[in-house]
C-alpha cells in the first residue's frame, strides 16, 4: 500500500510541476509575481477541489439511484462535473482579474494564471484517482491510469481553464463594456463544453471505442490551440515592445537596450546582472502599459497614465545609478 501511495504522489506532483514550469517559461517578457502564481496553483489544488467535490455530491443526489448506470455516469461526468469544476476554477480567475488588474496585461498573463489553477486542480484530482486505481487493480491498473491522466490527458485541466482565461485576456483590453462582460462567459462556456466532451468520451469508451478517440482528439487539439495562442501572444508582445519603446529611445532607454529587447527571441531579461534584469522588466512593463492605454483609452483606465509616468521616472533614475 505504501508503494502505491508513493507512486501516486510522485505521479500526481511531478508532471504538474513540469507543465507549470513550461507555462512559466512561456511568459518570457514579463514574469508574473511568484506569490500570485503560487496562490493561483494553491487555489486549484485545495479550495477549488473541495468546493467541486461538495457541489458535485449535492447536485448528484438526485442521480444516486442511477449512479451505476451508463446514463447516470454520463450525466454526472459530462454535465455536473464540467459545470461545477470550471466555475470553481474560473472564480479565482475572476478574483485576479478584478483584484490585480495591473498584473493582468492580456491573454498570455491570463493563460499562465489559468494554467496554474488548472494544474493545481489536476494534481490533487489525479492523486485520488491514482490511489483508487491502485486499490482496485494494483500496479498494472495504476500504471494505465497514470499514462492516461498524466501523459495523454495531462494538459486537459490547464486547457479548460485556459479557454476561460483567454476570454478574460481578450476582454481585458476591450473598450466596449458589454463585450467585456459577455466574452468571459463565452470562454467559460467553451471550457465547460470542452471538459464535457472529454468526459463524455472517456465515460462511453467502455462500450464504444470511438469515445476514447474523441477524448484523444480533444487532447491533441488542446495542445495545438495552446501552442497557437502562446505564439500569437508572443508576437503581440514583441510588436508592442518594438512599437511602444521606439519613441522612448534616448530618454528612457538606450539604442543598445532597444535592440536587445527587440532582437532576442529568448527571454530578454535572462542576465546575470540583477540591475539590468530589473531595467528590462520595467521597460517591458512600460511597453505593455502604453499598449493597453492605447487600446483601452484614458477614460477606461485613467490610472495608467500615472503608472506610465512612474515607470519612466524609475527607469531614468535607474539609468543614472
Amino acid at each position: 500500500m505504501l508503494s502505491g501511495l508513493l507512486i501516486s504522489l510522485f505521479a500526481a506532483v511531478i508532471p504538474m510541476f513540469v507543465h507549470t514550469a513550461i507555462f512559466y517559461w512561456a511568459d518570457r517578457f514579463e514574469r508574473e509575481p511568484g506569490w500570485l502564481l503560487f496562490v493561483a496553483f494553491l487555489w486549484g489544488a485545495i479550495p477549488a477541489i473541495l468546493a467541486s467535490v461538495i457541489a458535485e455530491l449535492v447536485l448528484g443526489i438526485p442521480l444516486s439511484s442511477s449512479a451505476e448506470t451508463l446514463q447516470g455516469q454520463v450525466v454526472e461526468s459530462s454535465i455536473i462535473a464540467p459545470v461545477v469544476e470550471e466555475f470553481c476554477k474560473g472564480f479565482a480567475l475572476w478574483v485576479i482579474f478584478i483584484w490585480k488588474r495591473h498584473e493582468f496585461d492580456g491573454v498570455l498573463d491570463g493563460l499562465v494564471y489559468g494554467a496554474l489553477i488548472g494544474f493545481g486542480f489536476a494534481m490533487t484530482e489525479d492523486f485520488f484517482y491514482y490511489i483508487g486505481a491502485f486499490d482496485s487493480g494494483g500496479i498494472g491498473n495504476l500504471s494505465l491510469v497514470i499514462f492516461l491522466r498524466a501523459i495523454l490527458f495531462g494538459l486537459n485541466h490547464g486547457f479548460y481553464t485556459g479557454l476561460t482565461v483567454i476570454a478574460f485576456g481578450i476582454a481585458r483590453n476591450m473598450r466596449n463594456g458589454m463585450l467585456r462582460f459577455i466574452i468571459p462567459w463565452i470562454g467559460l462556456g467553451l471550457a465547460i463544453l470542452a471538459h464535457a466532451l472529454h468526459n463524455f468520451g472517456v465515460t462511453v469508451a467502455s462500450v464504444n471505442p470511438l469515445g476514447l478517440i474523441l477524448s484523444v482528439v480533444m487532447a491533441l487539439g488542446s495542445v495545438g490551440l495552446l501552442i497557437l495562442v502562446i505564439a500569437l501572444a508572443w508576437q503581440h508582445e514583441r510588436k508592442s515592445i518594438k512599437t511602444q519603446l521606439a519613441e522612448e529611445i534616448g530618454s528612457t532607454l538606450s539604442t543598445e537596450e532597444y535592440e536587445h529587447l527587440t532582437n532576442h527571441w529568448r527571454r530578454p531579461s535572462r542576465t546575470q546582472d540583477p540591475h539590468k534584469a530589473n531595467r528590462i522588466q520595467l521597460l517591458v512593463k512600460l511597453a505593455l502599459q502604453k499598449d493597453r492605454l492605447q487600446l483601452r483609452g484614458y477614460e477606461q483606465e485613467p490610472e495608467l497614465q500615472q503608472s506610465i509616468a512612474d515607470l519612466r521616472t524609475n527607469l531614468q533614475q535607474a539609468a543614472n545609478v
